[in-house]
């Protein structure tokens, strides 16, 4: 179920706030792929639901309900998604009609809320995330945007294109990689065969832990920090 609510920012500008929620089983795995955000939010409870916030504001307010969340669910797997149907297409075309050129304005921000333990996969072309502390295995699949993670316990693939990753962990195996950052950390790594730790790939492990940590960027740095 969604429900919708507008309310007024100042005299000009309207926010259109978006809430859906989704029963999903232990079994599931959960993926999320949201095309545009700001800012993605991610947080965990008890409850075997998912439930989404959002905030859009879109154009200054004009495009904000053609956003919608929808679901599809296949053997295993319930993926929700950002819709915003045909709105770029059309408003690309007036803008064309008009020979000027459109640059959309997009300020949507998430908050999310998934059961504890879940397998999870989040999406973005433009979006940070921040997640307090999560159980469960994690992957993320940003172009850009940031990460940070201060706890976790489980296995993490956290990868964008441009954004920096910045991961607090007590145990783990780590292969970290960045093509033009720096990776940072504060943490006694043991390194594979013995090597000392480079400005753009670190492996190894902390702790004797096993879960893999595998920490992705082309352009942004890696902080891996002491929990």
């Amino acid at each position: 179920m969604v429900l919708v609510l507008a309310i007024g920012i100042g005299t000009q500008a309207q926010t259109r706030n978006v809430e859906k929620q989704e029963a999903v089983s232990k079994s599931e795995d959960i993926y999320l792929n949201f095309k545009f955000a700001d800012e993605i939010k991610v947080e965990q409870w008890d409850k075997n639901e998912i439930a989404i916030a959002v905030s859009v504001y879109l154009d200054n307010g004009e495009g904000n309900e053609a956003f919608n969340l929808k679901t599809e669910r296949t053997s295993g797997q319930v993926k929700i998604y950002s819709d915003f149907g045909n709105y770029f297409e059309e408003r690309q075309k007036r803008w064309k009609d008009r020979k000027g050129s459109y640059n959309s304005n997009t300020e949507i921000d998430y908050v999310v809320k998934v059961p504890k333990g879940a397998n999870l996969k989040v999406k973005s072309i433009s979006g940070s995330m921040e997640v307090p502390s999560y159980v469960g295995n994690l992957k993320t699949d940003l172009i850009s945007g940031d990460v940070t993670l201060k706890k976790y316990n489980g296995e993490l693939r956290l990868k964008t294109v441009s954004g920096d990753l910045d991961v607090t962990m007590n145990k783990a195996r780590i292969d970290a990689k960045t093509v033009t950052g720096t990776i940072y950390s504060d943490l006694d790594i043991q390194k594979d065969g013995g090597r000392n730790s480079g400005q753009n790939r670190i492996k190894g492990t902390v702790n004797n832990g096993n879960e893999p940590v595998v920490l992705t960027t082309v352009s942004g740095n890696i902080y891996m920090r002491k929990g």
